[in-house]
């Protein structure tokens, strides 16, 4: 049903503060050229060309919107009747294809930094995922606005009647559900992939006019643009943390509480997305000895052995601590003291008050780059052993874990895996070292080849990988990427490697799958899966594995192996 915006009605107008929970870049819509920068900067922030400052276009807002609408509903019809929709080419004119104006108007959102913090300007990086270092001339310097950034977005939902308001504030609230900070969400800006862009909504104001009464249109009519921007940003002072609930208390004021049950009914609609969450928690640690599992199942010998053997020291299977270093240049009271510093970044300590503090980061993109490494040795592997072709296994690691765009082709392979959020240190110390280049012939140190560096050693972070329409197969890879690290950690992150920095640890791991069909989502704690192979979360886990194999081994069959 074609529904016309234009006419008066009723209006909501709606304020929310967004809350940045990590670094986040909006690119510029037009780049600025090197000579008119006076910087080195290769990419800017975009900024509002009459005061300077950093802002979220509408157009980005709006498009965030639409797009969490249409995964979560996997409805075009209920999208174009929120967002609108262009003409069509096969049915033009006003018809049901035809064009439909948006039912919801945005505003661009000025930047307000965290006290005493600036706009950041960052080295960014490509990382060959074969070797873990810096692709040659993949380096550019970027501006991006620091975790704890807060935008204060207005929109105004156009109802042409009470009828239709249940309707579009339902699809508004589940629009707006990404904002929450729950799940994949909504990401703001360019590299959300590798963990960029998270963001998270801490209040929600809303006022109801309705416009079909003159002296409320004139009302409304009435105030100025700042007027009314300078209004909701007040409201937000002790507004409510979801959106729900600021329409919930509203229309029950205004006495439309059936209207109120109706949309807090259907805000909780299925969620039609097919995903998958590998949640892990990874210390900077190695075990003192192999954790190989077993590969068989449970045997009486077995039980009688450890039912004799004297009891183990606890200790002897915690992960020993171990050193990291994600390079970055020192803070501004070290520069004369070290060369090289771990990196630190603002973390947000509370979204409610933007809370900032500097904290040891895990690595973004570099730990992206480890996963995807891990996963592709043992997909590699995997196909060899089996007896199938190089183009079969690059071209599904390719599919799931991104790749460059084929010059033949101009097509892109965007990653369907992404780093939910660059994952900060929880615990551990920083350690000051020093290390000198040693002659290879004379065995002596080499003059003026002497480093200080402050690492950090031990501590933990919690890391989040999202999977979009994941099947068995990628699933079963994850299962065997978490293995590595919970056992013998090959692969390390950031610098060092050599010296023995970098190695990571799996202590925890869960791996959950939503269906999208309404039902419950399934969890499986990959830990359990890998060390107890006789319980039933190994069984699913080897399903997994199963698939995986079924998907690399050769269309012919052939060369099938264990």
């Amino acid at each position: 049903m074609s529904t016309d915006h234009t006419r008066p009605g009723l209006l909501w107008e709606v304020a929310v503060r967004l809350c940045l929970l990590s670094d986040t870049h909006v690119g510029a819509a037009q780049a600025v050229p090197r000579h008119a920068a006076e910087s080195d900067v290769d990419l800017h922030v975009d900024r509002d060309p009459r005061t300077g400052v950093p802002r979220l276009r509408a157009t980005t807002l709006a498009g965030l919107l639409r797009h969490e609408l249409a995964e979560r509903t996997g409805d075009p019809r209920r999208v174009r009747e929120l967002f609108g929709a262009a003409e069509s080419r096969s049915a033009p004119g006003p018809g049901p294809d035809g064009p439909l104006t948006s039912a919801l108007d945005v505003d661009d959102a000025a930047a307000e930094l965290p006290e005493d913090t600036t706009l950041a300007v960052r080295v960014g990086t490509r990382v060959d995922p074969a070797g873990g270092t810096v692709r040659p001339g993949r380096l550019w310097q970027w501006e991006v606005l620091p975790a704890g950034t807060v935008f204060t977005a207005h929109l105004r939902l156009r109802v042409p009647s009470p009828a239709d308001e249940a309707r579009l504030l339902t699809l508004l609230v589940l629009a707006a559900g990404g904002l929450a900070g729950e799940g994949p969400g909504i990401r703001v800006g360019g590299r959300t992939g590798r963990g960029y862009g998270a963001v998270r909504a801490t209040h929600w104001a809303v006022e109801r006019h309705d416009l079909t009464d003159e002296h409320a249109w004139f009302a409304y009519h009435a105030r100025t643009w700042s007027e009314r921007w300078e209004r909701g940003a007040d409201a937000l002072g002790d507004a409510p943390a979801d959106l729900s609930t600021a329409l919930d208390v509203r229309l029950r004021a205004e006495g439309r509480a059936a209207t109120a049950a109706h949309v807090a009914a259907r805000a909780d609609l299925c969620d039609h997305r097919r995903r998958a969450e590998l949640h892990l928690t990874l210390a900077v640690a190695e075990q003192p000895a192999p954790a190989v599992p077993s590969a068989r199942g449970p045997r009486p010998e077995d039980d009688r052995r450890r039912a004799s053997a004297p009891p183990a020291d606890p200790s002897s299977r915690e992960p020993r601590p171990g050193l990291l270093m994600v390079g970055d240049v020192p803070a501004p009271e070290r520069l004369g003291a070290v060369d090289r510093a771990h990196r630190h970044r603002p973390v947000v300590s509370d979204p409610d008050k933007a809370s900032v503090r500097l904290a040891p980061v895990l690595g973004d993109t570099a730990l992206f780059a480890l996963f995807k490494r891990i996963a592709g040795r043992l997909a590699r592997d995997a196909a060899e052993h089996l007896g199938a072709e190089e183009p079969r296994w690059r071209g599904w690691h390719a599919h799931w874990w991104g790749a460059d765009t084929d010059p033949g082709t101009a097509v892109p392979h965007p990653s369907r895996v992404r780093l939910r959020s660059a994952p900060h240190l929880r615990g551990g110390a920083s350690l000051t070292t020093t290390r000198l280049t040693v002659d290879a012939l004379f065995g002596d140190a080499v003059d003026g080849r002497l480093f200080t560096t402050d690492l950090h050693c031990g501590g933990s972070g919690e890391v989040v990988l999202d999977v979009r329409e994941p099947d068995d197969a990628v699933l079963g890879l994850l299962a065997l990427v978490v293995r590595e690290l919970a056992t013998v950690p090959f692969d390390t992150l950031g610098a060092g490697a050599g010296s023995g920095n970098g190695r990571l640890t799996a202590t925890r791991a869960a791996l959950t799958t939503h269906a999208g069909d309404g039902g419950p989502p399934h969890r499986v704690d990959l830990l359990t899966a890998l060390f107890d192979p006789a319980g039933g979360e190994a069984a699913t886990a080897r399903g997994w594995v199963s698939a995986l194999r079924a998907r690399l081994a050769p269309e012919s069959g052939a060369g099938e192996g264990p």
